[in-house]
């Protein structure tokens, strides 16, 4: 499946993600993820995938932002 991501893969894009519960009937929810960070394991530990909805960066990443010092 293009574009989909396993749990306890590192996290290339933030933002808001679908999950995907392919053993329970295609249960689906939406959660952040983070750059950097894995995504996170699953409560029944097999069939569910990651797939990205919208991304988005850090702001702290974004060149509009600066810092207030």
């Amino acid at each position: 499946m293009a574009g989909s991501h396993k749990p306890g893969e590192v996290v290339k894009t933030s933002g808001i993600y679908k999950v995907v519960h392919h053993n329970e009937g295609g249960k689906t929810f939406e959660v952040t993820c983070v750059e950097g960070e894995r995504f996170p394991p699953t409560r029944t530990g097999k069939g569910a995938v990651f797939e990205l909805v919208h991304g988005a960066t850090h702001s702290h990443k974004h060149t509009e932002l600066g810092s207030s010092d």
